[in-house]
């Protein structure tokens, strides 16, 4: 009952930072850019460097279906037809993991991963008018096509905005996780090459404790640990595989870039992933980037990808991360290093 009141304070850190209220007021949810793969294309790889929309305005609300409301700055309007291949449109998405409660972690909220695949809908400005369009994946690479969407969507040219409403069949827990996305054409953006929030939280009823508690570990009147104590720590452990800011020693490629993972992850993923990475697995998606020319060459004349270069591996009862665990960290280790961890929202261009 307490953690359930907390839910309903102003002053609860995670209701102020996470949770849209239904019927409430419209909240905004920063995005941030997504480097899901490097394109064959050195304008488009440039300009995803240079700032984007920022930030969504979402608002729901909720009776036989769920609505949100969502809009977005967007200084050009951009729109393509079905046919065209190098003309890329506006867009935007919403997704919910297909299965959520207490004892069910989150999906990773790029596209999900195989062990906890989400839901989409999406909208893509067309010369025709919004083509909506409902998927579901499993992690990068495996979108797949489930049908129409309910949705519509608009362009205001007097204020260089976007607006967007998805109309989704209501789920039935009281607390549901969402995650959003914008594409924008004029960035040359498509498909995981776009802008993305961290999940966040539409209250329908009453929640449960369980799944509350949960879900705002990390969340509180005080810091969840000591940025400044745990940066020395990440810099020396991360930075052997992973970029940071400042720290880019290391090839690109060899593990996710971290330099804007505060942008989009919660404290727990950031735990989660210090403490058992394979409990969450990212498959990346350009193995063929890197090549291994000591090894034979296949029938075509291809050279394998280079083993290194890859974030996940096939094992025995599944697919496993190819990161170490740093179980080794006491409690208060992790915390800084999730503190640290959270304050990385990007560089500057």
């Amino acid at each position: 009952m307490i953690v359930a009141l907390l839910l309903a304070a102003a002053s609860d850190p995670f209701t102020e930072a996470r949770v849209l209220e239904a019927g409430g007021p419209a909240k905004p949810i920063a995005v941030s850019a997504q480097r899901s793969v490097r394109l064959n294309d050195g304008d488009a790889n440039q300009r995803l460097t240079q700032p984007g929309a920022g930030s969504l305005t979402v608002q729901a609300t909720a009776g036989a279906d769920l609505t949100l409301r969502i809009t977005w700055p967007d200084a050009t309007q951009n729109v393509a037809s079905a046919d065209e291949v190098n003309t890329y449109a506006d867009a935007v998405a919403v997704e919910i993991p297909a299965d959520f409660g207490p004892g069910r972690r989150l999906p990773y909220v790029g596209m999900g991963d195989e062990r906890a695949p989400v839901r989409l809908w999406q909208q893509r400005a067309t010369r025709d008018g919004a083509a909506a369009q409902a998927f579901v994946a499993a992690g990068f690479g495996s979108l797949t096509r489930a049908g129409p969407a309910k949705a519509s969507m608009q362009y205001d040219a007097a204020k260089r905005q976007w607006s967007a409403t998805f109309t989704l069949p209501r789920p039935q827990q009281g607390l549901v996780p969402v995650a959003f996305a914008v594409w924008d054409g004029e960035r040359l953006e498509r498909a995981g090459y776009k802008q993305l929030s961290g999940w966040h939280f539409v209250k329908l009823g009453a929640v449960d404790p369980r799944y509350l508690a949960e879900l705002a570990w990390g969340y509180g009147p005080e810091p969840v640990g000591n940025a400044a104590a745990g940066k020395p720590l990440a810099e020396a452990v991360c930075s052997v595989c992973h970029h940071l800011p400042g720290r880019r020693a290391v090839p690109p490629g060899l593990a996710p870039d971290l330099s804007d993972v505060g942008a989009i992850a919660t404290p727990a993923y950031l735990r989660d992933s210090i403490i058992d990475p394979s409990r969450v697995v990212v498959h990346h998606l350009q193995l063929n980037r890197r090549y291994d020319k000591a090894a034979a060459r296949d029938p075509g004349g291809a050279y394998p990808a280079a083993p290194g270069f890859a974030w996940a591996l096939e094992a025995d009862g599944g697919t496993a991360s190819r990161m170490p665990s740093f179980a080794g960290f006491n409690e208060q280790q992790v915390r800084d290093v999730v503190a640290f961890l959270l304050t990385l929202r990007g560089e500057p261009p």
